[in-house]
């Protein structure tokens, strides 16, 4: 219950965004997944098709005959050519089946069951928008979401808690700036003051163009000719021209098998109805007109967007105009105010303050962006002319992690690449392993078409039998084997392992992490609980994080300064020694990320006895083809068994054909996490290089470190004497580890916090330089232990 809490947490709808963004990742994507889950329920569990069969069929042949027709695609043969109003003419207008069986496949349907892994992908690109805009803006130390909190929750704060939050929220706009200016790359220099607000329209861009492409993945996936399929079906339900005459999610289908008898193959072809198509087309139909909304919707607010930041210098004005006259009257009648007004706007605010105030205007009202606007004009006023503000301590975030990820403890001395590896991806393995276990061990993986005078303890048997001793395949339009050796060679076993090889993934997946957690402490420096400080510092008044900070500062200063006394230089003592323990293991760490990924790919091909190297993009490639399991033997759903018996002494070998329903599973499955595999190997080399890059020259950890201290006027690179301090601060005092601790804490806590430690270790750093300077003091003759008293006894001559 709490997983599910947590999935359902995490699209809940937030203040970062505007209506059309939480229409987009929260209703939609909360309604497809819902959809999704009845439709799995409804498929998987109830009884999804039904068939017509011969008088004479056993129950174990029908089980059978509706495993495989389900799994294998039906076909639509119309009943009459035309709507037949007289049921006398009924014969005359009759459709035969398709002589020719290429024209048979050509009419399959088999998106029904696709449906519920079709929603579930629209449900994850509606959300992957609102993901790359979080990543992106708390990565880059603009919390949109804590100030947007923080104004959402003005109407329930006492007054003076107010005034103290539009002051801090104010504080933060400012230093933001400062951050982007001087610290920021190349690119977040161009765009200064409208990076967090490009990002924006860049994000507004990708749902319109994903609310368009919705329709080009839903025309593809159930084969209509038009994108106006949704309209045209409804006109055809309006006009009563029903499935039978349209072909559209058609609730009676035609289905072929063939079944091996005492070595002949016997074609069997019945009439199924299915019954979940009557729910298909309801919900495709009411999709595609949502869709229309979304596509209206996101298109609209794309364009809105686009053409407010574009005209900033105009709309902004007027907007943030219109409030401050409401602030100074005066504005509208002085010509140095509203040169003032101008310069604020462009100035202060910039284009990123323009469009939180936009947001806040949308999310909390006039009121509170009436507030915070206050707050800011009335410090330009004061402060124009003067030098900027002194740094200050912004607040950065409001609220606790989610519940969910509370519970489940994903650690943060780490940075995201890590996450993905030792946490999404093994729960998303354990949820796979979980619901295929469910399926094979609670459901009926495997329906055999048994011989009529077998019994129901005998099919029992035989079913059972053929699951766990494996089955093998041979194509439809080939041949038994007459030898059993390559009868053997043919085996396929690995479906009875799945729920175990996916949990043996995610426990690969998770070793790395448990590694570096075995073994950081040997640095004597507590990462962990170091970041995890500097993080909760987000969430304090200004007078407790300045002790928090404080607390953390002093404490990476005494870790470090401890390994710098090391006496014992052997083997890891010598890393911790020389500073870079903690960096040699963490590149280590991520190299193992790296090869741990690229063996998955190595375990799945083995397991999957596979013949091709590049497995996902295979198997996608035949099913673009049309390549089917029974051409390519991926995957097969109908199998061969050989089982023997033993009565009255003798032994009777029976050879059984099977349907592995199980198998359908399977294949989307590993498909699926083929492809998220390939995804999580170009993250981790991509992310190795970047930390290589980031740790391993000198010069790179110079320049991070000397980009806060400039920030904080600290350092000047005019001044030959500050650079050298900050060269021997960095290459003496923080060295390696402490440079690579401020990159975690900076990564997980944000800029500001990785701002005030570093001011606080340079503190630290001045104060020891001070002593050393001193030079120690020279002891007297009382302080040598025990010499006073060895004087007396033995006077010197």
């Amino acid at each position: 219950m709490n997983v599910v809490q947590g999935l359902l947490s995490a699209v809940t709808p937030l203040s970062d965004g505007d209506f059309a963004d939480r229409l987009n990742y929260c209703a939609t994507t909360v309604g497809l997944v819902l959809t999704s889950a009845f439709i799995s329920g409804w498929s998987f569990v109830g009884s999804p098709i039904q068939c017509w069969f011969p008088a004479y069929y056993k129950g174990w042949w029908m089980e059978y005959a509706l495993d495989y027709c389900y799994v294998q695609n039906t076909y639509f043969v119309p009943m009459t050519d035309i709507k037949v109003h007289n049921a006398f003419d009924f014969n005359n207008h009759m459709v035969e089946l398709p002589r020719n069986y290429s024209e048979r496949e050509e009419r399959q349907i088999g998106y029904y069951q696709w449906v519920p892994f079709i929603l579930a992908a629209q449900a994850i690109l509606f959300y992957l928008p609102v993901v790359i805009w979080r990543s992106i803006y708390e990565s880059s130390g603009f919390k949109v979401r804590a100030i947007c909190d923080t104004c959402s929750m003005h109407a329930n704060m006492d007054e003076g808690t107010r005034q103290k939050n539009m002051k801090t929220i104010a504080a933060f706009l400012v230093q933001e700036h400062a951050v982007a200016v001087v610290k920021a790359g190349r690119a977040r220099r161009i765009t200064s003051g409208s990076y967090i607000t490009i990002v924006y329209v860049a994000v507004k861009f990708l749902y319109a163009v994903n609310a368009i492409f919705q329709f080009m993945f839903l025309k593809n996936v159930l084969g209509v000719d038009t994108y106006t399929w949704g309209w045209d079906v409804t006109m055809d339900l309006w006009n009563g021209r029903e499935w039978p005459e349209t072909g559209n999610f058609p609730r009676v289908t035609m289905c072929d098998y063939d079944v091996r008898v005492l070595g002949n193959l016997h074609r069997h072809t019945v009439q199924c109805v299915l019954m979940i198509n009557m729910f298909n087309e309801k919900i495709f139909v009411v999709l595609w007109y949502w869709l229309c909304v979304m596509l209206i919707v996101s298109v609209y607010s794309f364009i809105k967007w686009a053409v407010a930041t574009a005209t900033t210098s105009v709309t902004g004005k007027a907007l943030v105009n219109s409030y401050i006259q409401q602030i100074d009257s005066s504005v509208a009648r002085s010509l140095h105010k509203r040169s003032l007004l101008q310069q604020f706007v462009s100035e202060k605010l910039q284009t990123d303050g323009v469009f939180l105030v936009r947001l806040v205007s949308e999310n909390s009202g006039d009121m509170v962006t009436l507030a915070l606007l206050k707050t800011l004009w009335e410090d330009f006023v004061k402060q124009r002319g003067e030098h900027p503000p002194p740094y200050t301590e912004p607040l950065l975030e409001m609220f606790f992690l989610d519940a969910f990820l509370k519970g489940l403890k994903p650690q943060y001395d780490d940075d995201s690449c890590d996450r993905l590896n030792y946490y999404y991806t093994p729960m998303l393995f354990v949820i796979f392993s979980l619901t295929l276990s469910a399926k094979q061990y609670v459901g009926q993986p495997i329906q055999c078409w048994i011989p009529a005078q077998f019994t129901g303890a005998w099919e029992q048997y035989s079913e059972n039998y053929c699951f766990v001793q494996n089955t093998y395949f041979v194509r439809p339009d080939s041949y038994i084997p007459d030898s059993v050796i390559d009868r053997e060679n043919a085996e396929i076993g690995y479906y009875q392992w799945v729920p175990f090889i996916l949990g043996l993934q995610a426990i690969l997946f998770y070793l790395p992490a448990l590694f570096w957690r075995l073994f950081n402490w040997q640095s004597g420096v507590a990462v962990k609980s170091l970041v995890k400080m500097a993080r909760e510092t987000t969430d304090m008044q200004p007078e407790r994080k300045r002790e928090a900070v404080a607390v953390v500062g002093a404490h990476i200063h005494d870790s470090l300064r401890v390994q710098r006394k090391i006496s014992q230089y052997k083997g890891i003592t010598e890393c911790v020694h020389r500073g870079m323990y903690l960096n040699c293991l963490y590149l280590f760490v991520k190299l193992l990320y790296v090869l741990q990924v690229l063996g998955q790919f190595l375990i799945l091909n083995s397991f999957l006895s596979t013949s091709y190297t590049m497995w996902g993009f295979g198997i996608l490639n035949d099913l673009m083809h049309g390549r089917e399991w029974e051409e390519s033997g991926h995957f097969p759903r109908v199998t061969m068994c050989d089982f023997e018996v033993r009565v009255l002494g003798n032994k009777h070998r029976h050879s059984v054909q099977c349907v592995l329903m199980i198998n359908m599973f399977n294949e989307k499955v590993y498909l699926f996490i083929w492809f998220w595999l390939l995804g999580v190997a170009i993250y981790n080399i991509g992310n190795f290089f970047y930390w290589c890059l980031l740790l391993l020259p000198e010069e790179k950890r110079t320049n991070f470190v000397g980009s806060y201290l400039k920030l904080l006027g600290l350092v000047n690179d005019e001044d030959i004497s500050s650079h050298r301090a900050l060269n021997k601060f960095v290459q003496r005092s923080l060295r390696a580890d402490g440079v690579f601790i401020l990159h975690l804490i900076s990564k997980n806590a944000g800029d500001i916090i990785t701002t005030d430690i570093i001011a606080t270790l340079w503190g630290r750093f001045l104060e020891d330089e001070a002593q050393d300077a001193e030079g120690p003091q020279a002891p007297t003759l009382e302080d040598v232990d025990g010499f006073k008293e060895r004087l007396d006894k033995q006077p010197l001559n």
